[in-house]
């Protein structure tokens, strides 16, 4: 046997193994759980994330002994101005070691596993098998947060697989769309029920404020892109819910009405002088002075920033916080991810990082055009519906975390995936590498 007929065959056996071990990377993918370095300072490896690795390398030899390199959808353009930009505003940041860690989560999430979702999520049936283990490893993490919810008295220990509350609420706004626009359009009864199942039972677990609001608007945009109808079901059930689930119960609505209209400090803060038995006066919450310090960290860095990575070692520094009170230990991932991108990689970094965005959306917008019967039009829309949530969670939040990127990197990589293959499946392809640049949209 030839060499090259050699290597294609083996490169077939090793492609043979890399569908199933990308299914099962989509079902571990959503937790955080991981193994320390050090308890305190990390790095945090994910076991999710060695996982991925493996898996991505396992693709990469199969395409290389196969030779198909030349038909590998590649990442954007921008996420590799991105990297470029995170490695020179690593020469000026005072963490070395934190631009590392960014960078290394910049090029696994955005590049490597992109890449291996993009190319190995090809034609309707994987994509919809995709989306199905993606709602099975919902339906374990949800599973989780309703154990939590009936065994804790605070909101805080809702958490599903998650470190806290608001990356758990944060990865439901992004999945549930999703499964939301599959629900309203797939036919299957099975299906149906447990999508719209999952996003009762993920809404009433909830309790990160912001995060359930974000959410209902997507999914009323959502519903108003299917029609009238769609729209008033899914108002008379966002009713119904916020009456019987959101008012009624005491965890749900201190959460999502009387803390979040709150915008004061509550319980014990640190650094106020008060005489005995006076009370200290009313201070707004960290988590939305910080927004202050953060521009002003951007202003005075602007093109690069303070480095990848080195955010939290200057946010609370005395030349951006000024004068602000700081009586408490902001929230945990409840920082604005663009104002983290701008100020960690600065104006060049904000910049690539929204082109990237704004790429997938236009792709996304676009994506119902190929779509071919019902599964294919609710894959379209629920798509178009996570990267709305995307784009809006991440003013409140960060989804650039471990155990919520590798989904995002999904979500992102099924969007180019539908631009460029359409639902037709591996035999539609064109020659050469292509990114999001390349206009190649036909089936």
């Amino acid at each position: 046997m030839a060499v090259a007929e050699r290597e294609t065959v083996d490169g077939g056996r090793i492609a043979g193994y890399v569908w199933p071990l990308t299914v099962a990377l989509i079902m571990v993918a959503p937790s955080q759980f991981s193994y320390a370095l050090d308890p305190k300072d990390g790095p945090f490896i994910l076991y999710a994330d060695l996982f991925a690795a493996a898996v991505f390398g396992v693709w990469l030899i199969s395409v290389l002994a196969r030779r198909r390199w030349n038909e590998i959808v590649l990442p954007p353009a921008a996420i590799w101005a991105l990297l470029v930009v995170a490695a020179l505003s690593a020469l000026g940041a005072t963490s070395l070691r934190s631009a590392a860690v960014e960078i290394a989560q910049i090029v696994l999430y955005f590049v490597a596993v992109y890449a291996l979702f993009a190319n190995v999520l090809y034609g309707q049936h994987r994509l919809v098998v995709a989306t199905k283990a993606l709602a099975i490893a919902t339906t374990v993490v949800i599973g989780f947060a309703l154990v939590q919810y009936f065994s804790a008295d605070d909101a805080m220990d809702v958490r599903g697989t998650f470190g806290n509350r608001n990356v758990y609420s944060a990865y439901l706004a992004m999945v549930l769309p999703l499964l939301y626009g599959m629900a309203i359009w797939v036919r299957d009864t099975v299906h149906r029920v447990w999508f719209l199942a999952l996003l009762v039972l993920g809404a009433f677990t909830m309790l990160a404020g912001l995060h359930l609001w974000v959410l209902a608007l997507v999914l009323l945009v959502i519903s108003a892109l299917k029609g009238l109808r769609a729209v008033g079901y899914y108002l008379l059930g966002a009713t119904v819910f916020v009456a019987i689930v959101v008012l009624a119960l005491p965890m749900n609505r201190q959460a999502l009405f009387t803390e979040l209209a709150d915008p004061f400090e509550r319980g014990e803060v640190h650094k106020i002088i008060t005489m005995p038995g006076e009370e200290p006066p009313p201070l707004v919450k960290k988590r939305w002075l910080e927004w202050q310090p953060a521009l002003t960290m951007m202003s005075d860095n602007f093109l690069l920033g303070v480095g990848a990575g080195n955010y939290q070692k200057h946010i609370g520094e005395g030349t951006y916080y000024g004068f602000l009170p700081n009586v408490k230990k902001t929230e945990p991932d409840t920082n604005n991810l663009y104002l983290v991108i701008g100020s960690s990689m600065g104006f060049a970094g904000l910049v690539a990082f929204l082109a990237w965005i704004g790429r997938t959306w236009a792709m996304a917008e676009t994506g119902w055009e190929r779509a071919r019967d019902h599964w294919s039009m609710g894959l379209s829309w629920g798509l178009l519906g996570s990267v709305y949530a995307i784009m809006l969670i991440n003013l409140f939040s960060s989804l650039f975390v471990r155990g919520t990127s590798l989904v995002w990197a999904l979500v992102f990589a099924m969007v180019a995936s539908v631009h460029y293959r359409g639902f037709a499946g591996e035999g539609v392809q064109q020659a050469g590498p292509r990114s999001s640049e390349d206009n190649a949209g036909e089936d």
